[in-house]
């Protein structure tokens, strides 16, 4: 019986090429983007659990409190912190810490900038990173030693065991190879390509200079909310100074990657976990999309089929038995598209992969892989197939046979509009979030980020910042031709910058808060082009600008000082003077409030070197910058950035997820008007004799047209308006994530509206101009 129900079902399938091929095309779509989201959202809830002891790994972070009751946290904490959990909080294994590190390296003739880790000797007995070549034991406890991957090997030794060599750091430094680590995973939050011992005395560093990463490994069942209790002394004992603003507090491994949103001391929700969760349901709304696309095609192909059900069941068939039979034709349909899903998903896969910057592998003897596919397939297979099958079963066969079966009840007819409302409902809501992520991600580029980032290039400055070397360094590269201002600066004004204690009189009470502080020379509010709001920038010529400080709006709104200039205070302890009131920047994300800045005159103690150069002539001005930068410093590489590239890499993850939106807007669309389709052929074939009457009675094509088209505009219309507040609703939700952001403008529904009728229109004008322009003759001998 199996058999012969197989032959039928690929018989009719055969005979009804045009909707087998739009049921298996829009399952195959639907599939293949619901699976690739899938693997997405699979590879970011796998972030770093290859280690082992993955759920006991904690980071220390630091809560600041600050004078106007607000609460600042911080990844960055005081190296002493380690030693500290160690010996005085129950539960803590161990602890480490370490800080990111960029050198340039050379061997023999080939000399490259990396970026890896400074850490101490219990890095690695905390984190699993592999040792394939050397003693993981012993790693890192001699000074000047380091570990390098496979890929840093391979660079600079090609096949040769680079174990025991001696390799350059900079100019003069020199570093013991002891060891080589497998290449650290793509699904790793600590990404780097070598580490680096660090010195011992970083455990006796200040507790008040905040620069390294703590990490802590606990014993099995610790509470956190307990661990969380005990480390608040550590800043009484250590620090009673501020013990009333300073408190550390664990965060798990487990939350690493996808929870990072912290407001007020306290994790709100954010991070890339709000991702996973809405493209989970985005993968469900697109398979329901699919499914329901399957039902439509299903019955309006269901009335050629009305009689073989009629027959059948004259015959004695049961209404199990045709269930069963139209089941498994879903099955094979569904079966057949995942086959194609597969094929897509491979040839997609790479494109994806270098988009999203991801390593994404499928990887079958993975029975989660399998098992999940098969759950998928058979899930789309029962939502696509369930409905179709009962409505197909349940044909009376008396009038069947009188030519009565199909679709003259008004129930179902109105649950198959139901379902049309669903579709485009969902696909207003994508296309209605799809236009207000551009419009956020246009007003971020098009933010003004309170100075010029066109044609700004970031230089790193290494030795060249020096003193013995900053004025030669200064004065050579500034002379370079097309090089239009020149100045320097501790900060990258996209996200590294230092904090430290601001003082000041508020009245007769002496105030303290933490600022973001910078050190420049005199030439950056200028170069940067940052706007002068009261008072002046730094004068070379005035020895005084030393005692001096420039501060942002900002900073002055928090220090209740209506008329700064001129006023005194204090910078980590130091009586200063401020010269100047600049307007608002941001020297972070768009996602964070602009910070209140100090800027300090130290040329001395700055980074980075910023050339505003000519854009007619950038790659002549670039080479040059290069050739003077590598006469300064010999064996040097001339590291650049453009500041308005940097700014918009800033806000790749946005950026993706608007790309994302879009590609799932388009699948939605195309799904649903392949749905709409499908109920366009069923409405035409049971309207057939009446289309027939019509013309006959002297109706033109026009009126057979709108006829046929109205129905199907005032479910779309209705759809809007369903869709209009839960799309509201959700972005309002997703732009709250912005410490600066757009509103959500009118347009965007009305465009919304006037494409999706449009599509719709399209869609079924095919159906319409063909029951319009039919032989109203033919048309009325129609069975």
């Amino acid at each position: 019986m199996i058999k012969n129900y197989l032959k039928i079902a690929l018989r009719v399938l055969l005979k009804q090429r045009l909707y087998t091929s739009l049921n298996i095309g829009g399952l195959a779509i639907g599939l293949t983007t619901s699976l690739l989201v899938l693997l997405w959202v699979k590879d970011e809830m796998s972030f770093n659990k290859f280690h082992p002891n993955y759920d006991r790994i904690v980071k220390v972070m630091l809560n600041i409190a600050t004078e106007s009751q607000t609460t600042q946290t911080y990844e960055l904490t005081a190296p002493p912190v380690a030693e500290a959990m160690k010996r005085e909080i129950p539960g803590v294994v161990n602890a480490t810490c370490s800080w990111q590190n960029k050198a340039v390296f050379t061997y023999g003739e080939k000399t490259n900038e990396e970026t890896g880790l400074m850490a101490d000797r219990t890095f690695l007995k905390i984190f699993n990173f592999p040792v394939l070549n050397g003693n993981a034991e012993t790693a890192l406890s001699k000074p000047n030693v380091i570990l390098i991957t496979q890929k840093f090997a391979e660079k600079y030794f090609g096949q040769a065991d680079p174990v025991g060599k001696v390799i350059r750091i900079g100019n003069a430094e020199h570093c013991y190879i002891e060891g080589v680590l497998e290449n650290v995973p793509s699904n790793s939050s600590l990404q780097f390509d070598f580490i680096r011992s660090m010195p011992d005395s970083m455990s006796t560093a200040s507790w008040v200079e905040v620069k390294a990463h703590v990490f802590a490994l606990l014993e099995p069942g610790v509470n956190m909310k307990k661990l969380r209790d005990q480390m608040k002394p550590i800043t009484k004992r250590h620090m009673p100074e501020f013990v009333t603003g300073w408190s550390y507090f664990p965060y798990s491994l487990n939350d690493w990657h996808l929870r990072s949103h912290f407001e007020n001391g306290i994790y709100t929700g954010g991070g890339r976990i709000s991702y996973v969760r809405l493209f989970v349901v985005v993968a469900i709304f697109v398979l329901i999309i699919s499914a329901i696309n399957f039902t439509n095609l299903s019955i309006a192909r269901a009335t050629g089929r009305s009689k073989e059900v009629g027959i059948r069941k004259a015959i004695g068939a049961k209404k199990s038995a045709l269930v069963a039979q139209f089941l498994g034709e879903s099955f094979i349909l569904t079966f057949l598209a995942g086959l194609i899903s597969i094929g897509l998903i491979y040839a997609i896969l790479p494109f994806f992969n270098d988009f999203l910057d991801k390593k994404i592998t499928i990887n079958w003897l993975d029975p989660s892989y399998s098992v999940s596919l098969l759950g998928v397939l058979l899930l789309t297979s029962l939502l696509a197939g369930f409905y179709p099958s009962f409505v197909l079963s349940a044909f009376k066969p008396v009038l069947v046979l009188k030519g009565a079966g199909l679709g003259n009840s008004a129930g179902p007819a109105w649950q198959r509009k139901a379902l049309i409302i669903v579709q485009f409902t969902i696909t207003s809501i994508l296309m209605v979030g799809t236009g207000v992520v551009y419009q956020q991600i246009e007003f971020i580029k098009n933010r003004n980020p309170g100075y010029d980032q066109r044609d700004l290039v970031r230089i790193e400055a290494r030795e060249l910042s020096q003193v013995n070397r900053y004025r030669q360094a200064r004065t050579t590269l500034s002379e370079v031709p097309g090089v239009e201002a020149f100045s320097s600066a501790s900060a990258t004004f996209q996200g590294t910058f230092g904090r430290n204690y601001v003082e000041w009189m508020n009245g007769q009470q002496r105030e303290r808060n933490m600022f973001a502080v910078i050190s420049g020379d005199h030439n950056l509010t200028s170069t940067l082009k940052m706007k002068i709001h009261s008072g002046r920038e730094f004068s070379p010529l005035l020895a005084s600008d030393s005692a001096g400080v420039i501060i942002n709006q900002e900073a002055a709104r928090r220090m209740n000082l209506a008329d700064p200039v001129g006023k005194q205070i204090q910078v980590n302890g130091m009586e200063m003077t401020i010269t100047g009131v600049v307007e608002n920047f941001h020297i972070a994300s768009v996602h964070q409030m602009i910070e209140p800045t100090v800027i300090l005159f130290r040329p001395f103690q700055t980074r980075f070197f910023f050339a505003r150069i000519n854009k007619n002539d950038r790659a002549a001005t670039l080479e040059q910058l290069k050739d003077k930068y590598e006469s300064l410093l010999p064996g040097a590489i001339f590291s650049y950035q453009f500041v308005d590239q940097e700014y918009e890499r800033m806000y790749q993850s946005e950026i993706q997820v608007g790309t994302l939106a879009n590609w799932f807007s388009a699948v939605a669309i195309i799904i649903s008007c392949l749905g709409l389709f499908g109920l366009a052929s069923f409405s035409a074939e049971r309207r057939t004799k009446e289309i027939g009457i019509r013309k006959v009675s002297g109706a033109s094509v026009a009126e057979i047209f709108v006829l046929m088209n109205k129905d199907f505009v005032r479910l779309v219309l209705l759809s809007l308006l369903l869709a209009a507040y839960p799309a509201w609703y959700m972005m309002n939700l997703w732009l709250e994530k912005f410490a600066y952001h757009t509103r959500i403008n009118e347009w965007i529904f009305v465009l919304c509206g006037l494409g999706t009728i449009s599509i719709a229109i399209i869609t079924v004008s095919y159906q319409s101009m063909k029951a319009a322009l039919a032989d109203p003759v033919k048309s009325l001998r129609h069975e």
